[in-house]
């Protein structure tokens, strides 16, 4: 019955949260100010958590509870976060038992949990912070599932434990750590285990059925693209919503029904003009020696019919930094370039994680300069 909004009218991130009642229309007297607009309902109906930042540095650092009707200035403080190279958020999964409280800083993750029935509860701690230890936790059935980069496992693996012994020492392998797949994230719905990796270069979408059915992956037909899993709320469905493009298809939107196999594109984006057509235009992934042996992928388009005898004009792109992977997209404004004979490219160097965590710790720190011979030798 109520929606949950929140509006930052300044553009500094700082939110107000407001209640709208969906069967009359009205905005309740409720106002919270000086949010982050980050928000979790509980079962009740009538009580929410929410974030606060601190004044100067915009950290997110508090939890508050409210209860609908009462003075925002009552709410209770639930969690604070001291140290300040950690950020707090808070969420209720989608099988609607638990919120959480996710503190995390670069390299480290905590979580806390209460069940979403007993808003009243103390926060537990599901597995407290150690140093370098990565996770994140989705609920299912009566277990929890994490992925993590514990015992070493630098591509993250999949562990599972039940509910009530949710302490590291209790975490059981369910996908093992593998040295050429990287697990990016998983999806749980009522039916199906959907994981995202990342392989090769390329993202992969795993559906796994719960009813121990042949797991199976999302078909792609050309060897440069990118896809990932969208929002995806409802807990009890046979569709998965993910986006897909390359250098020449455009942004989509395709709901994937995991039952019959068959998609619906939901939504593509426009490219005006009436002229275009991705049959005229050529994709390849090409691999570049780097000075010391590795191979380093590169996404390739161009026009149809041009020579490619290296006289063409080329505009190659990258960015190699921060473990953020620079998958190929589709851009309207490339088309210009493409069209006047320009080979374009996209060079995936170290410093992301395109290949998979290893491919960042290699194009970092002492490593860094690997980011740029990497780019050198993609452009000979």
């Amino acid at each position: 019955r109520y929606a949950i909004f929140s509006v930052d009218v300044i553009g500094r991130r700082i939110y107000t949260i407001q209640i709208k009642d969906l069967q009359t229309g009205e905005i309740l007297s409720d106002k919270i100010t000086n949010c982050t607009g980050n928000v979790a309902w509980a079962n009740d109906n009538k009580t929410f958590f929410y974030t606060r930042q601190d004044e100067k540095t915009l950290r997110s650092d508090k939890v508050y509870k409210h209860i609908l009707g009462t003075d925002a200035a009552a709410d209770k403080l639930v969690y604070f976060e001291a140290d300040d190279t950690f950020n707090v958020s808070v969420s209720r999964g989608k099988s609607k038992k638990y919120i959480t409280i996710n503190i995390s800083s670069t390299l480290t993750d905590e979580y806390r949990f209460i069940p979403a029935d007993n808003p009243d509860a103390e926060f537990k701690t599901f597995q407290e912070r150690i140093r370098g230890l990565e996770y994140s936790i989705s609920h299912y059935g009566d277990s929890f599932y994490i992925v993590t980069n514990a015992d070493d496992a630098i591509n993250f693996k999949l562990m599972k434990t039940v509910e009530n012994a949710t302490e590291k020492a209790n975490w059981k392998d369910l996908i093992p750590h593998r040295e050429d797949v990287l697990i990016e994230g998983i999806d749980i719905f009522k039916d199906y285990l959907v994981i995202s990796e990342r392989s090769n270069g390329l993202n992969k979408i795993k559906i796994m059925p719960w009813s121990g059915a042949e797991a199976y992956y999302l078909p792609f037909d050309i060897e440069t693209y990118t896809a990932y899993t969208t929002t995806n709320v409802d807990f009890d469905t046979d569709i998965l919503r993910y986006g897909y493009q390359s250098m020449a298809t455009p942004s989509s939107v395709i709901d994937f029904n995991m039952k019959t196999k068959t998609k619906e594109i939901k939504k593509e984006q426009q490219v005006l003009g009436g002229k275009f057509d991705k049959n005229n235009y050529i994709e390849e992934r090409l691999w570049a020696k780097a000075t010391d042996g590795t191979m380093i992928p590169m996404s390739v388009v161009y026009r149809k019919g041009i020579q490619k005898d290296g006289k063409n004009p080329l505009l190659q792109y990258a960015y190699g930094s921060y473990g953020m992977s620079m998958d190929p997209y589709f851009s309207t404004t490339r088309l210009s370039l493409l069209d006047r004979g320009f080979v374009y490219v996209i060079a995936h160097i170290r410093g992301g994680e395109d290949l998979g965590r290893q491919w960042y710790e290699d194009g970092k720190l002492l490593k860094k300069k690997n980011t740029f011979t990497d780019f050198i030798d993609c452009s000979k």
